[in-house]
């Protein structure tokens, strides 16, 4: 619209220019050859910018601005057309050529420094044996993404905190096609509202135990997208499965997943109050016929394998050890079951999650492991928590005012509660593990978001522990997170 303006004064300033010199000026010509050359090199000075803008008038001395036929009205297409909508230039959506500005690359990264203290009574030792306190680096990653073109971007995200490198998300994407947006590589599968909530975004120090059935990172394609103006979100992943801790799928027995997931706002009114629904489903036939399902108490310090067996990287070299474990049972497929809820007023967020992993093992028994959470948070300050409407989670609190001690600013303050439920002491779990357990935690915090980079996280958790041969027991943990991105 800005050229069309620019081309109409300057067509009208050429033409009507002339004029007012002869008028104020008192000029003429010597003969009406003289006037028929100046009238010819203004058309010819006209059909120039009609050409440099597609062309839309035509200057003649009859019809100053007659508008003339362009190429898309008799059905054609010319090199300024757009050949997918067909459109005329002022107005198609469809992307040229990459040029010079691609590819992009920004480089991105955080890490989390945690430490923790241990109080168990005697029989949670005894179940557990003595958890060391400790201090370490839980993640550090660093990431490169950008753009290829201007539908294509990409991420290659490693973490270093561990004693290996190891892959995080690597994968492409191509947004707005005729089906959605699709990913490739190795990302985060759709199942849960807590899987797909950023770790720089967490509330608390970690996931909910419920975490330990989902299938999470895998290596894939998905289909997703939004609807409804952004009140809802569909996305539908096949996979691998399961990959090791690099994105590698070894098998040739089984090795496949799918994993799909509905959100919707049936009541919307923006960050300051909403009502968030979902569903998910994934069924998985495992590579080499194996499931392991464990977790810690929601606090984790020390090393984990690279490489589990038969690609089960989940169990803890040092410190911690996992409370619930089922040890690896031989599967022939398992169900997942997600229901997901939320709320949120203003500064207040609730927000729950249930879920079933039903398990069909070899020796044609089946089992269900049943796992549930349920959080609050309040921002003290006032700010309220987004919701990301791409995604179907919510966000990181901003602060109104960064931590500035000389003007007396000290950031936003957040409380949180949540409690926390798994049970996978069921039947069909390998006797010699001792029967998976049952765990119930329910864990305090306290956060201080220092600038939109930088914030500080301090967790009490209470865990009651059940075990079928030992009974129940307790153990309470403190920690304290450190946590800068950029």
């Amino acid at each position: 619209m800005r050229t069309y303006t620019a081309c109409c004064l300057l067509t009208a300033f050429i033409y009507l220019a002339p004029a007012g010199l002869i008028a104020e000026e008192n000029i003429g010509f010597d003969s009406g050859q003289d006037f028929e050359a100046v009238t010819q090199r203004l058309q010819a000075l006209e059909i120039q910018m009609q050409q440099l803008r597609g062309g839309e008038f035509i200057f003649t001395q009859d019809a100053p601005f007659e508008r003339t036929p362009l190429v898309h009205d008799a059905g054609y297409v010319s090199e300024h057309s757009c050949p997918n909508c067909k459109q005329s230039p002022s107005t198609c959506a469809c992307p040229g050529k990459a040029g010079s500005g691609f590819p992009t690359v920004k480089v991105t990264g955080f890490f989390h420094l945690d430490g923790g203290f241990y109080n168990q009574n005697a029989v949670n030792r005894a179940t557990l044996g003595d958890i060391e306190d400790g201090v370490g680096f839980r993640r550090a990653r660093l990431a490169a993404t950008g753009n290829v073109t201007e539908r294509t971007s990409y991420i290659m995200e490693f973490d270093f905190a561990q004693a290996q490198a190891r892959f995080v998300d690597v994968w492409m994407q191509f947004k707005e096609t005729p089906g959605g947006n699709i990913r490739i590589g190795r990302y985060r599968q759709p199942f849960g509202m807590t899987e797909l909530t950023s770790v720089r975004e967490l509330p608390f120090l970690e996931r909910p135990t419920a975490f330990a059935l989902s299938p999470f990172r895998q290596t894939g394609i998905m289909l997703f997208d939004t609807a409804l103006d952004e009140r809802m979100t569909w996305a539908a992943s096949g996979y691998r499965y399961l990959s090791d801790n690099f994105g590698n799928v070894y098998a040739d027995t089984g090795g496949y997943g799918i994993a799909t997931r509905f959100t919707a706002l049936p009541i919307d009114y923006g960050d300051s109050g909403l009502v968030h629904v979902g569903l998910g489903y994934s069924y998985n036939d495992p590579g080499r016929d194996l499931v392991q399902y464990v977790s810690q108490d929601e606090f984790f310090v020390g090393q984990q394998p690279n490489l589990g067996p038969p690609g089960l990287s989940v169990l803890p070299l040092v410190s911690v050890p996992p409370n619930v474990n089922t040890g690896a049972m031989p599967t022939e497929r398992t169900n997942l079951f997600n229901v997901e809820g939320a709320a949120s007023w203003g500064s207040l967020l609730i927000q729950s999650e249930a879920r079933w992993a039903r398990v069909d093992l070899l020796d044609g028994t089946s089992t269900t492991f049943p796992a549930a959470y349920a959080h609050m948070r309040y921002v003290l300050t006032g700010e309220t928590i987004p919701y990301n409407r791409q995604s179907g989670v919510f966000g990181r609190v901003k602060p109104a005012h960064p931590v500035d001690l000389w003007c007396g600013y000290w950031g936003a303050w957040e409380l949180a509660a949540r409690v926390s439920y798994i049970d996978l002491n069921r039947p069909g779990v390998p006797d010699a593990t001792r029967p998976g357990r049952r765990l119930t935690d329910v864990t305090l915090g306290l956060n201080w978001y220092l600038s939109d980079h930088t914030k500080f996280q301090f967790n009490y958790i209470h865990a009651d522990l059940d075990d079928p041969i030992l009974g129940s027991s307790q153990a309470q943990t403190f920690a304290c997170r450190g946590q800068l991105d950029f």
